[in-house]
C-alpha cells in the first residue's frame, strides 16, 4: 500500500480505483437478482452468491486502498512546500489558488475603477444645473491605478506561474508514506 508513486501516478490511480468501484457495482446490481425461472449466470444459486460476495469484499478491499492512497495524496500536498518567486506555498495552496480563488484576487484589483461613479454621474446629469463658473462633478479615485496594475500583473503571473508548475511538480514529487 505504501509503494513509491508520483503524485501524478496516485492521482491517476484514484480515478482507476474509482472506476473499478463503478463497474463491481453494476456486476453487482447484474448478479444480485435473478428471476425463479432463470438459471443463475453463475451455474448455481450458491456460486452467484459467492461470485456477489466476491464483488462487495472487492469493492470493500478497494476503498481501503482507495482512502489510505487520497490520505498520502492530501499529506504530499498538506507537506510539500514550492518556492514561486519570493513566496513559499504549499501545494494544497497552489491547488486552491489555482480552483478559483486567484481568480477571485484578480477579479478584486479589476473592480477598482471609476465605472460606478462614471455611470451614477451619467444619470445624475439630467438633473444637475450647475451655476456659472461651477464644475462638473466629477468622479474620485480611491485607489492606486499603479498599485492596481502591480497587483493585477502580480496575481496574473501567479496563475500562469502555478499552472506551469504543478504539471512538473505532480510528476516528480513522490508521494509521502502514511
Amino acid at each position: 500500500m505504501n509503494e513509491p508513486m508520483k503524485l501524478i501516478e496516485g492521482m491517476k490511480k484514484l480515478r482507476v480505483l474509482e472506476k473499478h468501484l463503478g463497474r463491481n457495482t453494476e456486476r453487482i446490481f447484474m448478479y444480485s437478482s435473478a428471476p425463479s425461472n432463470e438459471k443463475p449466470t453463475f451455474g448455481e444459486e450458491k456460486e452467484q452468491r459467492k461470485q456477489v460476495q466476491e464483488l462487495i469484499q472487492s469493492n470493500k478491499d478497494l476503498v481501503t486502498e482507495y482512502l489510505h492512497l487520497k490520505q498520502r495524496v492530501d499529506m504530499t500536498n498538506l507537506t510539500t512546500t514550492v518556492t514561486i518567486g519570493k513566496r513559499q506555498f504549499k501545494l494544497i495552496d497552489l491547488l486552491i489558488l489555482r480552483r478559483g480563488l486567484a481568480k477571485k484576487m484578480e477579479k478584486t484589483f479589476h473592480a477598482l475603477s471609476t465605472d460606478y461613479a462614471d455611470r451614477r454621474l451619467s444619470q445624475m446629469q439630467r438633473n444637475i444645473a450647475l451655476q456659472p463658473g461651477e464644475k462638473a462633478p466629477h468622479a474620485l479615485r480611491f485607489y492606486d491605478e499603479t498599485e492596481k496594475f502591480e497587483n493585477l500583473q502580480e496575481w496574473q503571473g501567479l496563475q500562469d506561474e502555478i499552472e506551469q508548475r504543478l504539471e512538473v511538480i505532480n510528476a516528480t514529487t513522490e508521494l509521502v508514506t502514511i
